[in-house]
This record gives structure tokens, sequence and C-alpha cells, in this order.
């Protein structure tokens, strides 16, 4: 029995992870010789992808702040006067995230909810009086805005001017 090759083929696949980013590279026979020229083909492909996405904050690199200032200019300092201050890192965590309780006056918690970020009177409660929906930041005084508060006159929900920011 005889063989007879019709063609030759010899393929290179590469599979280039950059980020979050993934691409397949495939370099054929003639592209194999020249290192160089096939080194400048990959990297031309892997630039092309730009950068990828900012990583996530996670609770062990990026909430270092032990202390947070929760503050307002606008009505949420009438409505719900008594959350605003200073709120101090509790020693244990709360649903895999930092969470912070109130250093003066009544006894109110900072932690995170699959709704988004609460201020109320006890850690994991549905029910509170400063919120916000962000359910992606894990550090909340990374969250530049869309802080609510609630008014029990009206029993709504309102938008405010509300700051959480590291007062360390």
């Amino acid at each position: 029995m005889r063989m007879v090759t019709m063609f030759s083929l010899c393929v290179l696949v590469l599979l280039v992870v950059k980020g979050t980013h993934a691409i397949t590279i495939t370099v054929n026979e003639e592209e194999l010789g020249d290192q160089e020229a096939l080194k400048q083909f990959v990297e031309a492909k892997v630039d092309a992808l730009g950068g990828s996405l900012p990583p996530l904050h996670n609770l062990t690199s990026s909430c270092s702040c032990d202390k947070l200032l929760l503050s307002s200019l606008g009505p949420a300092t009438t409505f719900q006067p008594k959350v605003m201050g200073i709120y101090t890192m509790s020693y244990t965590s709360y649903n895999n995230h930092p969470s912070y309780r109130q250093n003066y006056g009544a006894d109110y918690r900072l932690y995170q909810l699959p709704s988004g970020w609460m201020v109320g009177d006890k850690r994991g409660a549905n029910t509170g009086y400063v919120h916000n929906p962000d359910t992606i930041q894990t550090c909340p005084y990374l969250i530049p805005s869309g802080w609510l508060y609630y008014s029990s006159v009206h029993g709504v929900w309102y938008q405010d001017t509300l700051v959480l920011r590291c007062a360390d």
C-alpha cells in the first residue's frame, strides 16, 4: 500500500491570555522559521486586545480603610441625623465583605446585603436608614454616588448627596 501526501501542513496554535481576555493565534509552517517575526506577530495580536478591566476590589487587598465618615449636605442630615458620623471596621466580615460599626451614638452598622450596602440597626437586617444598590463594589467607600436615605415621614427612599469616605 502506498500513501501519497497531497500536502504538508504544520500549524502552531497559541492560546494567549491577557487579563480577562483570551485569543487564539494560528501560525503556519512558514511563519515558524523566523523566530523574531513570530514574536512580533504574536505581540501585535496581543497588543490589539487593549487593556484588561481593572481588578475588582477584594476584602484582603483594597478595603484597607479602617474608619469611614458618612456625611451629607442634603436632606438626609434632617431625616437621618443619627446615622451620620464615623464607622469603624468590625473584626468580623459579613457576606465575605467588610462590615463597619458606628463609633458614637446609636449602634448603627454598615454591611453589604445581596441588594447593596445598608446602614441599619442590626447587621444583616433588610431594613435600614441609608442604602446604596451597588452590589459590585466590595469596599463601600469606593462607591462614588447613588446613596439613598429613608424618610420615615414619607415612607420612601430618596437620593441624596450622601458621601461615604475613608477617614483614616
